[in-house]
Parts: structure tokens; C-alpha cells; sequence
């Protein structure tokens, strides 16, 4: 670059020069061992010349433009350093840190009891409860379980937990530090299904709205004989323990009035959008239970007003 100056009374041309500046963008600067990270060089002015060192990072140095990946395989806080040269052998460094955490541990079993022994994956009944708890957690980690819902934490960590599966169910639980490094496990949980689960239809139903009969809904003594509100055991409401349906009602004429394949979906005794006078309806119920039991049936249901 050219610049003028007056120096006594005369013009006088002076070449000057900018000063390379080194600079350069990393993909993440907090990761987790055994991650690569991209880095870009964004240095200027005229180099010709980079020079990288990344401390325990692989490669530990490069010369070049750009070094392409660069990885960790420890823990620890790092530091990059990028050095760069013109053709006159002016240089610029540039640095940046590195965090690397640690992968975290989790390890997750069940319990005899609260506070109790270590067991393998373990057997419930149905509606019983499950003592899980998991070592390895450390502060500052933060543990997750899934399925999250029937589960209550027991301390404020909650690595500690009650859960209440309606069907087999693994439990992942996950243990996340705080540079967002994962370690998980998983514990099985079986559950006893009762051996004789019976799926029937009411006979009779009144759709004339006092709240009482008002839909004909598909049941089963799994489901009648527990009492829970919705959005428990796992979000099943009535119905739950079927997971696959296919319920069809006809009129005298052969004519399909309903037709559904939600367990708890039930007909309201309309037809298009008009309620259907007094009559002796026949439905067929195809369904698979949470068990992997299948089966189907046809019957009569009577509608009253």
C-alpha cells in the first residue's frame, strides 16, 4: 500500500505495509473425550505461513492453512494457539480454549426393597411397584429417566426412583455432566400380566344423557377392576390393556353405524350425525393385547332411550 506525505515543501511516496492478524473459528468449544472438532482459519493480510499447536489434542501440531479435524481423547481445558507469518516474517498468534469433559458414569439396578439389595432385572405384578437406583452420579450431573411418566424420584437427584410399569418396560436412565457428556444404562422390568385377561362389551347402554351409560366403550376386567385416573399407568385410560382394536357395529339391515380402532373411542348411539331410535345393534371386535395375545367376537348390544 502506497501512502503520500509532505515532507518539506516536497511529495514524497512511502510504501507501508498491513500486519498479517491470525485468527481462526472452532466447531465447538466444549466437547466431550474422544470428540473431533472443524477448525477454519480466518487469519488476514498477506500470510504465508500458519503454524498450530493444540496441546493434548491429535495432532498435537500442524503446519498449514488449515489442519482439518483435531481430536481429544482426554479430559482437560486446552489451548489453542495459531501462529501466522507474512513474507516479510512479520507474525500474528491467535488462541483459543478447549474444554474436554469427562464421560460421566451410570450404572442402573433394580432393588429388593428401599434402600435395599442389588437384584438382577426383576418381576412385578401388574400395578406393582419397582425400586430402581443407579450409582455413578456425581454434583453437578444430571440424571433423566424414560419412560418418565409412573415414576416418583426419591431424592433430589432422583437416581433413586419407585416405578410403576402397567406392561414390560425397560427403564434408560441417563446421566449428562456438565459439558454434556452422556453415559446411560438401562434396567428390564417384567411385568406379570394377568393370565386370563377377559375383553368384553356391555349388553345394554342408554345414550339419553344423564351421565350414565351414555357410550358404549369396549372393557376388560383389567381395566374394571383397577381404579386410576387418566393419564396414569403409562397414559392408558379404560381399554388399556388393549393396544390394537378394531370394533365395527352394525344395524338390523347390515348397515355399519360405527366404526373404530381406538380402545378408548366408544359410540354415543348417532349415525351421521343423528341419534339412532331404540334397537338391537351387532358388533365384531377384532383386538391384540399389551400382552401379544389376540383374539376376536361378535355379540348384540341393545340401545334405550
Amino acid at each position: 500500500m502506497k501512502v503520500f506525505s509532505l515532507i518539506f515543501g516536497m511529495l514524497v511516496s512511502i510504501s507501508a505495509f498491513a500486519q498479517p492478524t491470525a485468527s481462526f473459528t472452532v466447531s465447538d468449544n466444549v466437547i466431550c473425550e474422544g470428540v473431533c472438532i472443524d477448525i477454519v482459519n480466518t487469519s488476514s493480510n498477506d500470510v504465508v505461513a500458519s503454524t498450530w499447536t493444540f496441546g493434548g489434542a491429535v495432532p498435537s501440531f500442524y503446519s498449514g492453512a488449515n489442519p482439518g479435524p483435531v481430536c481429544y481423547a482426554a479430559a482437560g481445558t486446552f489451548t489453542i494457539t495459531l501462529t501466522v507469518a507474512d513474507a516479510n516474517g512479520v507474525t500474528s498468534a491467535s488462541s483459543q480454549i478447549v474444554t474436554v469433559g469427562a464421560i460421566p458414569f451410570i450404572s442402573a439396578t433394580a432393588l429388593d426393597s428401599l434402600g435395599g439389595t442389588a437384584i438382577p432385572d426383576t418381576l412385578v405384578n401388574m400395578y406393582g411397584s419397582a425400586v430402581l437406583s443407579a450409582t455413578g452420579f456425581v454434583p453437578g450431573d444430571s440424571i433423566t429417566w424414560s419412560p418418565s411418566n409412573n415414576i416418583t424420584c426419591i431424592n433430589a437427584s432422583c437416581d433413586t426412583i419407585i416405578a410403576t410399569p402397567f406392561f414390560n418396560t425397560y427403564y434408560i436412565i441417563t446421566n449428562t455432566s456438565p459439558e454434556g457428556c452422556i453415559a446411560s444404562d438401562t434396567v428390564f422390568i417384567s411385568v406379570s400380566f394377568r393370565d386370563s385377561v377377559v375383553v368384553s362389551m356391555p349388553n345394554a347402554f342408554s345414550p339419553n344423557g344423564d351421565g350414565e351409560n351414555d357410550v358404549l366403550k369396549v372393557l376388560t376386567n383389567v381395566d374394571a377392576n383397577h381404579n386410576y385416573n387418566q393419564g396414569d399407568m403409562n397414559g392408558f385410560v379404560e381399554g388399556g390393556a388393549i393396544v390394537e382394536m378394531d370394533l365395527q357395529i352394525f344395524n338390523r339391515y347390515g348397515q355399519l353405524v360405527f366404526h373404530s380402532t381406538d380402545p378408548n373411542e366408544g359410540w354415543d348411539g348417532t349415525f351421521k350425525g343423528k341419534a339412532l331410535n331404540p334397537a338391537t345393534f351387532v358388533y365384531k371386535i377384532d383386538y391384540r393385547l399389551i400382552n401379544g395375545l389376540s383374539n376376536s367376537f361378535t355379540g348384540n348390544v341393545t340401545l334405550y332411550r
